[in-house]
Protein backbone atom coordinates (compact mmCIF):
# COMPACT_ATOMS: atom_id res chain seq x y z
CA UNK A 1 0.00 0.00 0.00
CA UNK A 2 1.73 3.49 -0.96
CA UNK A 3 2.69 5.70 1.66
CA UNK A 4 0.33 9.24 1.51
CA UNK A 5 3.51 11.17 2.27
CA UNK A 6 5.90 9.53 0.11
CA UNK A 7 2.92 10.24 -2.98
CA UNK A 8 2.57 13.76 -2.42
CA UNK A 9 6.71 14.02 -2.48
CA UNK A 10 6.81 12.76 -5.91
CA UNK A 11 4.30 14.78 -6.94
CA UNK A 12 5.88 17.91 -5.84
CA UNK A 13 9.10 16.94 -7.59
CA UNK A 14 7.26 16.42 -10.73
CA UNK A 15 5.58 19.85 -10.86
CA UNK A 16 8.95 21.51 -9.71
CA UNK A 17 10.88 19.46 -12.64
CA UNK A 18 8.09 21.04 -14.65
CA UNK A 19 8.84 24.18 -13.73
CA UNK A 20 12.36 24.10 -13.54
CA UNK A 21 11.82 22.83 -17.38
CA UNK A 22 9.05 25.50 -18.65
CA UNK A 23 11.90 28.08 -16.62
CA UNK A 24 14.73 26.97 -19.20
CA UNK A 25 13.06 26.91 -21.98
CA UNK A 26 11.49 30.39 -21.38
CA UNK A 27 15.50 31.48 -20.46
CA UNK A 28 16.49 29.31 -24.18
CA UNK A 29 14.41 31.36 -26.26
CA UNK A 30 14.83 34.74 -24.69
CA UNK A 31 18.37 33.66 -25.07
CA UNK A 32 17.84 32.72 -28.51
CA UNK A 33 15.75 36.19 -29.49
CA UNK A 34 18.24 38.23 -28.06
CA UNK A 35 21.47 36.60 -29.83
CA UNK A 36 19.27 36.20 -33.12
CA UNK A 37 18.17 40.13 -32.63
CA UNK A 38 21.53 41.13 -32.22
CA UNK A 39 22.25 39.49 -35.26
CA UNK A 40 19.96 40.65 -37.40
CA UNK A 41 20.08 44.57 -36.55
CA UNK A 42 22.66 47.52 -36.61
CA UNK A 43 25.74 46.55 -34.24
CA UNK A 44 25.93 50.42 -33.34
CA UNK A 45 25.28 53.74 -34.38
CA UNK A 46 25.53 55.46 -37.98
CA UNK A 47 30.25 56.16 -38.07
CA UNK A 48 31.05 58.49 -39.93
CA UNK A 49 33.64 57.43 -42.88
CA UNK A 50 35.79 60.33 -43.91
CA UNK A 51 37.67 59.63 -47.20
CA UNK A 52 40.52 59.30 -47.25
CA UNK A 53 43.55 60.43 -49.47
CA UNK A 54 45.19 58.10 -51.99
CA UNK A 55 48.37 57.56 -53.60
CA UNK A 56 46.75 55.09 -56.56
CA UNK A 57 43.06 58.00 -57.30
CA UNK A 58 41.25 60.74 -55.75
CA UNK A 59 38.01 59.63 -53.60
CA UNK A 60 34.44 61.28 -55.11
CA UNK A 61 32.59 61.11 -51.66
CA UNK A 62 28.83 60.95 -51.89
CA UNK A 63 25.58 59.95 -50.82
CA UNK A 64 23.55 57.36 -52.51
CA UNK A 65 19.47 56.74 -52.44
CA UNK A 66 17.78 53.85 -52.79
CA UNK A 67 13.91 52.86 -53.94
CA UNK A 68 13.23 51.74 -50.76
CA UNK A 69 14.16 54.81 -49.00
CA UNK A 70 17.58 54.40 -47.89
CA UNK A 71 20.95 56.41 -48.16
CA UNK A 72 23.99 54.71 -48.71
CA UNK A 73 27.83 55.67 -48.05
CA UNK A 74 29.67 55.84 -51.22
CA UNK A 75 33.13 56.49 -53.05
CA UNK A 76 33.72 56.61 -56.61
CA UNK A 77 37.34 56.46 -57.92
CA UNK A 78 36.89 56.96 -62.02
CA UNK A 79 39.25 54.92 -64.04
CA UNK A 80 40.39 54.37 -67.87
CA UNK A 81 36.71 55.09 -69.78
CA UNK A 82 37.71 52.15 -71.77
CA UNK A 83 38.04 49.72 -68.87
CA UNK A 84 35.28 48.63 -66.65
CA UNK A 85 33.08 50.16 -63.84
CA UNK A 86 33.43 47.64 -60.76
CA UNK A 87 31.26 47.76 -57.68
CA UNK A 88 32.37 46.26 -54.43
CA UNK A 89 30.41 45.26 -51.79
CA UNK A 90 31.83 44.31 -47.77
CA UNK A 91 31.19 41.82 -46.11
CA UNK A 92 28.82 41.24 -43.26
CA UNK A 93 29.42 43.85 -40.15
CA UNK A 94 31.97 45.74 -42.89
CA UNK A 95 32.21 48.83 -44.74
CA UNK A 96 33.52 50.70 -47.53
CA UNK A 97 36.34 52.14 -45.90
CA UNK A 98 37.76 48.38 -44.97
CA UNK A 99 37.62 47.79 -48.94
CA UNK A 100 40.91 50.14 -49.96
CA UNK A 101 43.14 47.06 -50.57
CA UNK A 102 40.38 45.67 -53.38
CA UNK A 103 40.04 49.14 -54.70
CA UNK A 104 43.48 49.50 -55.59
CA UNK A 105 43.79 46.13 -56.97
CA UNK A 106 40.82 47.08 -59.31
CA UNK A 107 42.40 50.48 -60.15
CA UNK A 108 46.07 48.79 -60.72
CA UNK A 109 43.71 47.40 -64.17
CA UNK A 110 42.36 50.68 -65.01
CA UNK A 111 38.98 49.63 -63.91
CA UNK A 112 36.75 52.35 -62.19
CA UNK A 113 35.64 51.14 -58.53
CA UNK A 114 32.58 52.33 -56.51
CA UNK A 115 32.67 51.52 -52.53
CA UNK A 116 29.59 51.40 -50.86
CA UNK A 117 28.55 50.92 -47.15
CA UNK A 118 25.71 48.66 -46.81
CA UNK A 119 22.48 49.36 -45.28
CA UNK A 120 22.85 49.17 -41.23
CA UNK A 121 26.50 49.10 -42.02
CA UNK A 122 29.27 52.24 -41.62
CA UNK A 123 27.59 55.37 -42.35
CA UNK A 124 24.22 54.22 -44.17
CA UNK A 125 21.25 54.64 -42.70
CA UNK A 126 19.01 51.48 -41.81
CA UNK A 127 18.91 49.47 -39.22
CA UNK A 128 17.91 46.08 -39.92
CA UNK A 129 20.13 43.65 -41.50
CA UNK A 130 18.90 40.52 -43.19
CA UNK A 131 22.49 39.69 -44.89
CA UNK A 132 22.09 40.91 -48.23
CA UNK A 133 18.57 40.06 -48.74
CA UNK A 134 17.18 43.58 -48.52
CA UNK A 135 20.87 44.94 -49.90
CA UNK A 136 19.95 44.02 -53.11
CA UNK A 137 18.39 47.35 -53.43
CA UNK A 138 21.80 48.89 -52.52
CA UNK A 139 23.29 46.61 -55.30
CA UNK A 140 20.80 48.43 -57.87
CA UNK A 141 21.13 51.68 -57.15
CA UNK A 142 25.03 51.67 -57.12
CA UNK A 143 24.47 50.34 -60.68
CA UNK A 144 22.25 52.59 -62.35
CA UNK A 145 24.30 55.36 -60.78
CA UNK A 146 26.98 53.89 -62.50
CA UNK A 147 25.51 53.52 -65.80
CA UNK A 148 23.62 57.15 -65.60
CA UNK A 149 27.11 58.76 -64.85
CA UNK A 150 29.28 56.55 -67.32
CA UNK A 151 26.77 55.00 -69.91
CA UNK A 152 28.09 52.80 -72.27
CA UNK A 153 31.04 51.22 -70.05
CA UNK A 154 30.85 47.44 -69.31
CA UNK A 155 29.46 46.84 -64.96
CA UNK A 156 30.82 44.32 -62.75
CA UNK A 157 29.82 43.58 -59.44
CA UNK A 158 32.55 41.89 -57.07
CA UNK A 159 30.59 40.64 -53.77
CA UNK A 160 31.95 39.51 -50.68
CA UNK A 161 30.07 37.24 -48.58
CA UNK A 162 27.07 39.08 -47.85
CA UNK A 163 28.12 40.99 -50.52
CA UNK A 164 27.91 38.27 -52.94
CA UNK A 165 24.45 37.56 -51.67
CA UNK A 166 23.08 41.12 -52.11
CA UNK A 167 24.91 40.96 -55.44
CA UNK A 168 23.04 37.33 -56.86
CA UNK A 169 20.01 38.47 -55.02
CA UNK A 170 19.99 41.99 -57.34
CA UNK A 171 20.94 40.11 -60.58
CA UNK A 172 17.55 38.97 -61.41
CA UNK A 173 16.36 42.46 -61.66
CA UNK A 174 19.37 44.43 -62.95
CA UNK A 175 19.18 41.77 -66.39
CA UNK A 176 21.99 42.75 -69.18
CA UNK A 177 22.83 45.78 -67.33
CA UNK A 178 25.56 43.58 -65.53
CA UNK A 179 28.35 42.35 -67.24
CA UNK A 180 30.11 40.09 -65.00
CA UNK A 181 29.87 39.08 -61.32
CA UNK A 182 32.93 38.14 -58.80
CA UNK A 183 30.74 35.87 -55.89
CA UNK A 184 33.84 35.90 -52.97
CA UNK A 185 33.22 33.07 -50.19
CA UNK A 186 29.35 33.11 -50.68
CA UNK A 187 27.35 31.54 -48.51
CA UNK A 188 24.18 28.78 -49.55
CA UNK A 189 21.95 29.90 -47.48
CA UNK A 190 21.01 31.63 -44.05
CA UNK A 191 19.99 28.19 -42.16
CA UNK A 192 23.40 26.94 -43.63
CA UNK A 193 25.25 30.16 -42.49
CA UNK A 194 23.89 30.12 -38.98
CA UNK A 195 24.75 26.42 -38.58
CA UNK A 196 28.21 26.94 -39.97
CA UNK A 197 29.04 29.25 -37.03
CA UNK A 198 27.31 27.37 -34.31
CA UNK A 199 29.35 24.47 -35.16
CA UNK A 200 32.64 26.80 -34.91
CA UNK A 201 32.06 28.34 -31.54
CA UNK A 202 30.14 26.30 -29.61
CA UNK A 203 31.08 22.25 -28.72
CA UNK A 204 28.55 19.78 -29.89
CA UNK A 205 25.57 19.01 -28.09
CA UNK A 206 25.37 22.86 -27.27
CA UNK A 207 25.77 23.89 -30.81
CA UNK A 208 23.02 21.99 -31.98
CA UNK A 209 20.66 23.91 -28.66
CA UNK A 210 21.90 27.01 -30.15
CA UNK A 211 20.81 26.40 -33.66
CA UNK A 212 17.56 24.97 -32.86
CA UNK A 213 17.09 28.27 -30.96
CA UNK A 214 17.94 30.21 -33.94
CA UNK A 215 15.54 28.10 -36.23
CA UNK A 216 12.41 28.78 -33.73
CA UNK A 217 12.86 32.52 -33.37
CA UNK A 218 14.41 33.61 -36.73
CA UNK A 219 11.09 33.70 -38.15
CA UNK A 220 9.53 35.98 -36.05
CA UNK A 221 12.61 38.42 -36.76
CA UNK A 222 12.99 37.75 -40.61
CA UNK A 223 9.60 36.60 -41.62
CA UNK A 224 10.84 35.81 -45.05
CA UNK A 225 14.31 33.98 -44.37
CA UNK A 226 13.61 30.88 -46.51
CA UNK A 227 14.21 33.02 -49.61
CA UNK A 228 17.34 34.36 -48.30
CA UNK A 229 19.26 31.35 -50.35
CA UNK A 230 21.86 32.68 -52.70
CA UNK A 231 21.35 29.00 -53.98
CA UNK A 232 18.50 29.39 -55.00
CA UNK A 233 18.88 32.96 -56.50
CA UNK A 234 22.25 31.99 -58.22
CA UNK A 235 20.13 30.00 -60.92
CA UNK A 236 18.47 33.38 -61.80
CA UNK A 237 21.82 35.34 -62.36
CA UNK A 238 21.32 36.57 -66.79
CA UNK A 239 22.95 33.80 -69.07
CA UNK A 240 24.60 37.30 -70.62
CA UNK A 241 26.64 37.97 -67.35
CA UNK A 242 30.35 35.78 -67.11
CA UNK A 243 30.66 34.56 -63.36
CA UNK A 244 33.43 34.10 -61.19
CA UNK A 245 33.19 32.07 -57.94
CA UNK A 246 36.00 32.57 -55.55
CA UNK A 247 35.96 30.29 -52.16
CA UNK A 248 39.05 29.30 -49.94
CA UNK A 249 39.29 25.92 -48.89
CA UNK A 250 39.91 26.31 -45.21
CA UNK A 251 36.72 28.62 -44.76
CA UNK A 252 34.00 26.96 -42.50
CA UNK A 253 31.91 29.94 -42.58
CA UNK A 254 30.90 29.83 -46.18
CA UNK A 255 32.54 26.29 -47.11
CA UNK A 256 33.90 25.50 -51.19
CA UNK A 257 31.26 22.61 -51.16
CA UNK A 258 28.44 26.01 -50.59
CA UNK A 259 30.76 27.74 -53.60
CA UNK A 260 31.16 25.02 -56.03
CA UNK A 261 26.73 24.15 -55.51
CA UNK A 262 26.39 27.68 -56.77
CA UNK A 263 28.38 27.64 -59.28
CA UNK A 264 26.70 24.11 -60.35
CA UNK A 265 23.77 26.33 -60.06
CA UNK A 266 24.92 29.22 -62.65
CA UNK A 267 25.70 26.57 -65.18
CA UNK A 268 29.10 26.46 -67.61
CA UNK A 269 29.77 29.80 -67.65
CA UNK A 270 30.57 30.30 -63.87
CA UNK A 271 34.41 29.92 -63.17
CA UNK A 272 35.11 28.07 -59.88
CA UNK A 273 37.75 28.95 -58.14
CA UNK A 274 39.21 27.27 -54.68
CA UNK A 275 42.11 29.33 -53.21
CA UNK A 276 43.91 26.46 -50.64
CA UNK A 277 44.20 27.33 -47.79
CA UNK A 278 42.20 30.30 -47.80
CA UNK A 279 39.86 31.12 -44.90
CA UNK A 280 36.68 33.39 -45.16
CA UNK A 281 37.29 36.65 -46.73
CA UNK A 282 40.90 36.06 -45.96
CA UNK A 283 41.72 34.72 -49.94
CA UNK A 284 44.19 37.00 -51.10
CA UNK A 285 46.80 36.23 -48.12
CA UNK A 286 46.73 32.41 -48.58
CA UNK A 287 48.18 32.46 -52.68
CA UNK A 288 47.96 36.21 -53.23
CA UNK A 289 49.09 35.70 -56.85
CA UNK A 290 46.78 33.10 -57.56
CA UNK A 291 43.78 35.57 -56.31
CA UNK A 292 44.89 38.39 -57.99
CA UNK A 293 45.43 37.07 -61.43
CA UNK A 294 41.64 35.19 -61.37
CA UNK A 295 40.75 39.16 -60.45
CA UNK A 296 42.35 40.68 -62.87
CA UNK A 297 42.10 38.03 -65.38
CA UNK A 298 37.92 38.16 -65.15
CA UNK A 299 37.87 41.70 -65.22
CA UNK A 300 39.61 41.54 -68.46
CA UNK A 301 37.69 39.06 -70.06
CA UNK A 302 34.69 41.72 -69.30
CA UNK A 303 36.42 44.46 -70.55
CA UNK A 304 34.91 45.90 -73.91
CA UNK A 305 36.44 44.58 -76.89
CA UNK A 306 38.37 46.82 -79.04
CA UNK A 307 37.06 47.57 -82.48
Amino acid sequence: MPVPGRKSARRRWRVWLLALGALGATFWLLGSYAAAYRLTHRAGPQQPEPAPTLAWGRIEPFRLATADGQELGAWFVDGRPDRPLVLFLHGNGGRRSACLKEAELIASTGSAVLMISFRAHGDSTGDVNDFGYSGRHDVIAAVEWLRARHPGRPVVVWGQSLGSAAAVFAAEELGNRVAGYILECPYQDLRTATRNRTRMYLPPGLEFVAYTGFSVVAPMLLSNINDISPLTAAARIPASARVLVLAGSADRRARPTEAAAIADAIGERAELVVIEGGDHLHLAAAEPERYRKAVTGFLERCAPVEK
